[in-house]
C-alpha cells in the first residue's frame, strides 16, 4: 500500500509539472526538437517537486538558475519575453511550494488534490484567456512587466533565504508563506491580464493599420482604372484634336498623351477587375526588376469577396515574392502565379525563386524582411492570413527546392451548385 501511494504521489507531481509547462506554452512556443521538451518537462518537474522550507538557502538558487536556463534555451521568443514569462511562472511555483510544503503534514490524498487542482485550473484559465500565439508586445512593455514580476520573485527569495527569529513559530511560518503565495498569485494573475489586454490592443491597432493600408492600395488601383476608362472615353476627342493640329505640334501632343499614367494598359488576365488591376500594376515592377512572371488565372467571373480583400491578397503576395526574387542575380528571378475559382473553391498558388540561405527556413514560418520599413513589413503575410481566415479558408507556406510557395484556399459562398 505504501509503495502504491508513493507512486501515485510522484505521478501527481509529474502531472502538475506537465500542466505547468502547458500553461507556459499558451504564451511561449517551444523550439523544434524532442530533447527540448524533455529538458523543459524535467525543469518543471524539478521546480514543482522541490521542497522549500523557510531558511533553506541551499536549494533555491540552483533550482531557479536551472529552470531559467531551460526556459531561455528551449523557447523561441525574444530573450526579454522568455525571461519575463519564465520568471512569472518560477515565482508562482516557488510561492506555492513554499506555502504547501510548510503545512503541517497534510494527508497524501490532500497533497494530490490540492496540487493537481491548482495547476489544472490555472492551465484552463490561461488557455481560455491567452492571446494568439503570434501576439507581440514592445520591448518597453516587456521591461515594465519584468520589473513588476521581480517584486513577487524578490519577496519569495527573501522569505526563504533571509533568516528570521520568528521562523521558529510554526503558525507564523504558515501565515507568512500564505501571504507570500497570495501576493505572488495575485501578481501573476494581474500580469497575465495585462499581457492579454495589451496583446489584444496591439492586435487591434495592427488590424486597423492593415485595413488602412489595404484600402489605400485598393483606392490607388481604382483611381488607375478610372484614369484608363476616362482616357479611352476621351480617345475620340484626342483623335479629332490630332487631326486638326499642325504636323509640328502633333508629335508634342502625342508625347504628352503617351506619358499619361493612364496610357499604361491594363492587361486582361481574368474576368475579375480587381485581380486585373493588381496584376497590371505589378507587371511593370517585375519587368523593371528583370523578374519573369508566369501567370495563369482561371477566374471566369467577379470573385464573391470584398474587392479590398482581393486587392490585399494579390498585392501582398506579389510584393513578398518580388522582394525575395530581387535578392537573386538577374536570370534567376521568377514568379509563378496560379489562381482558380471553380466548384465553390477559390485557390491561389504563388511561387517564387528564393536564395539558398533563405530556403533553409522552416515551413509555416515568415521569412525575415530586408525592407527598411520593418514595422510595415510583416503585415503582408499576416494580412493575407487574417483575410483568408475571415472567409473560413486556410493558408499554407512551403519552402522546397530553392523556392518559396504560398497556397491560399477560400470557399466561395455564392458558388453555383
Amino acid at each position: 500500500m505504501g509503495t502504491a501511494l508513493y507512486i501515485l504521489d510522484k505521478l501527481a507531481l509529474f502531472a502538475a509539472a506537465y500542466f505547468a509547462m502547458k500553461s507556459s506554452e499558451c504564451l511561449l512556443s517551444i523550439k523544434d526538437g524532442l530533447w527540448r521538451r524533455i529538458v523543459l518537462i524535467s525543469a518543471y518537474t524539478l521546480i514543482i517537486t522541490m521542497v522549500i522550507f523557510v531558511g533553506d538557502r541551499d536549494n533555491l538558487p540552483p533550482t531557479v538558475i536551472l529552470f531559467m536556463t531551460a526556459v531561455m534555451i528551449c523557447y523561441k521568443e525574444s530573450k526579454l519575453q522568455r525571461f519575463t514569462i519564465g520568471l512569472m511562472f518560477c515565482s508562482t511555483m516557488l510561492a506555492f511550494n513554499g506555502f504547501y510544503d510548510n503545512l503541517s503534514n497534510p494527508h497524501w490524498g490532500t497533497r494530490i488534490i490540492i496540487r493537481l487542482i491548482f495547476w489544472v485550473i490555472l492551465y484552463l484559465l490561461i488557455k481560455h484567456f491567452a492571446p494568439p500565439k503570434d501576439y507581440e508586445l514592445s520591448p518597453v512593455l516587456w521591461r515594465l512587466i519584468l520589473f513588476l514580476t521581480a517584486l513577487p520573485m524578490g519577496i519569495t527569495c527573501t522569505l526563504v533565504i533571509v533568516p528570521n527569529p520568528n521562523y521558529t513559530f510554526p503558525y507564523f511560518i504558515i501565515v507568512t508563506c500564505l501571504v507570500c503565495f497570495l501576493i505572488c498569485l495575485i501578481a501573476f494573475i494581474g500580469l497575465m491580464w495585462a499581457i492579454i489586454v495589451l496583446a489584444r490592443q496591439q492586435q487591434l491597432e495592427r488590424e486597423v493599420l492593415m485595413n488602412d493600408m489595404n484600402k489605400r492600395y485598393y483606392q490607388a488601383m481604382e483611381q488607375q482604372q478610372f484614369e484608363v476608362r476616362r482616357l479611352r472615353h476621351d480617345l475620340a476627342n484626342h483623335l479629332q484634336i490630332l487631326s486638326s493640329l499642325p504636323a509640328a505640334e502633333r508629335d508634342a501632343y502625342l508625347a504628352e498623351l503617351i506619358e499619361n499614367p493612364a496610357m499604361d494598359s491594363t492587361l486582361h488576365y481574368c474576368a475579375d477587375s480587381t485581380v486585373n488591376a493588381v496584376l497590371s500594376a505589378k507587371a511593370p515592377v517585375m519587368e523593371q526588376s528583370s523578374i519573369k512572371l508566369e501567370c495563369k488565372a482561371d477566374i471566369t467571373r467577379e470573385l464573391p469577396f470584398d474587392k479590398v480583400d482581393v486587392c490585399a491578397l494579390f498585392a501582398n503576395a506579389l510584393d513578398n515574392a518580388i522582394e525575395a526574387s530581387r535578392k537573386l542575380p538577374e536570370g534567376q528571378r521568377w514568379i509563378h502565379l496560379k489562381a482558380r475559382a471553380q466548384k465553390g473553391l477559390f485557390a491561389v498558388k504563388v511561387a517564387n525563386s528564393l536564395p539558398k540561405e533563405a530556403s533553409k527556413a522552416a515551413e509555416d514560418t515568415l521569412p525575415a524582411t530586408t525592407k527598411t520599413d520593418k514595422k510595415s513589413h510583416g503585415y503582408g503575410l499576416r494580412s493575407i492570413s487574417e483575410i483568408v481566415s475571415r472567409y473560413g479558408g486556410s493558408m499554407e507556406i512551403r519552402t522546397e527546392d530553392d523556392q518559396f510557395q504560398l497556397f491560399l484556399y477560400m470557399p466561395m459562398e455564392d458558388a453555383d451548385e
